[in-house]
């Protein structure tokens, strides 16, 4: 429970943090490293999955998952890092006099791994999802939810929408580019809707991410199926 409890600290943060034009610079900050000292518990609560890495076969599956966990850990250390260096709030002070703390180059990686981040992070989530499901189901609303099949199939569709739509607004693409991005027409949303859009974005990639594992885990399970039929006969 308490490692559940964790994860969905880790994801409040991670939105509140990605709405960065919506906080004060120096609570971003704040909330930032929060959220460092949250990943570092969250990595030793689950060191056993790098012990693990060396045991057992590697099918597809594993594969796509692990390289999905790698790129998250990447994209993850970049976004705090380069986050760090160009703090001009908690930890200006160290900086003074470096030239890493004003590169321009910084400040677009930091942005762009963020949004990597972002990608990786609803991903992990869809990896993840029958688990959470099975824990979060289990609150009234959400209960509703898991009892009528339309209204699911329809808030996913609403879902995919809005996290679109707001890709499109921010100008996702250009800022996982490394493109230099000005005022977009994400920044004249409500706080709540921009939010409330965000969250969809995260949930566009776990849907994703979810039907693309359930799609690999069925032909590996047809695989094993067939060499289990070819060794009988």
């Amino acid at each position: 429970m308490k490692r559940f409890r964790l994860d969905l600290l880790l994801a409040l943060l991670f939105v509140l943090v990605m709405g960065f034009r919506m906080l004060p610079p120096m609570l971003h900050e704040v909330l930032g490293l929060v959220m460092l000292v949250g990943l570092c518990i969250h990595l030793v609560w689950n060191a056993r999955w790098f012990s693990a890495l060396g045991r057992g076969g590697w099918r597809r599956l594993r594969v796509v998952q692990t390289l999905l966990n790698v790129l998250l850990l990447a994209s993850t250390a970049t976004a705090l890092t380069t986050g760090i260096i160009i703090s001009n709030h908690v930890l200006r002070a160290l900086w003074i006099g470096v030239p890493l703390h004003s590169s321009i180059f910084v400040h677009q990686l930091h942005v762009a791994s963020a949004c990597c981040m972002l990608v990786f992070l609803g991903m992990h989530v869809g990896m993840h999802w029958v688990g959470l499901w099975a824990r979060m189901k289990a609150w009234p609303l959400l209960r509703t939810v898991d009892a009528h099949p339309t209204l699911r199939f329809s808030l996913l569709v609403l879902m995919g929408w809005a996290g679109c739509a707001y890709a499109r607004l921010d100008h996702f693409g250009d800022r996982m580019m490394m493109r230099h991005v000005f005022r977009t027409p994400a920044g004249d949303l409500p706080v709540a809707a921009a939010y409330l859009m965000l969250v969809c974005l995260i949930g566009l990639y776990a849907i994703a991410f979810f039907y693309l594992q359930k799609r690999l885990a069925r032909k590996s399970a047809a695989k094993a199926s067939l060499a289990k039929g070819g060794a009988r006969s």
